[in-house]
């Protein structure tokens, strides 16, 4: 009984040991993670579908472009914002478009004087982007995944 315990203890060490192999790690270097990950011109932009017949990549662009900026206008010709003052400035808003395609803020780069006068203006934008059509999401090719992708969209505000 004792042999018969000694050849199974023996026989399952040998197996952990001779499995080993299986679990080491293979490190990838950051260099080919970056590679990897930087966009080319194979990987597809964020688009709408009414966009997707186009076949000129900037003309493309331009209608996603325009898509985004005319849903922001909109909102704003329909909610005018008020403000305490005169004001002409040009605000940056940064736009995060998910990998599903939703549209979110990640910040509004302006000026104080425009925080003076127009406070509501972030939340005014959060609305006004809330509005904008689902997109179709960007796509890695190399991967085939969907991805988050994020752009900078100049505004001019002038208010009275």
């Amino acid at each position: 009984m004792k042999l018969r315990y000694n050849y199974i203890i023996s026989f399952a060490i040998s197996i952990i040991f001779s499995g080993c192999h299986l679990f080491e790690s293979t490190k990838v270097p950051a260099k080919e993670i970056k590679a990897a990950s930087s966009w080319t011109d194979k990987d597809q932009g964020p688009s709408f579908p009414e966009c997707e017949t186009i076949e000129d990549g900037q003309q493309k662009y331009l209608c996603f472009e325009s898509i985004i900026s005319n849903s922001i206008l909109d909102y704003i010709t329909d909610n005018p914002l008020e403000s305490t003052e005169y004001i002409s400035e040009e605000v940056s808003l940064v736009l995060k478009i998910d990998n599903e395609g939703y549209f979110s803020i990640i910040e509004v780069i302006r000026s104080s004087a425009m925080d003076n006068a127009i406070p509501n203006l972030e939340d005014q934008l959060q609305s006004a982007v809330s509005v904008i059509p689902k997109a179709e999401p960007a796509l890695k090719t190399n991967v085939g995944a969907f991805v988050s992708t994020k752009l900078v969209l100049p505004i001019m505000i002038i208010a009275e």
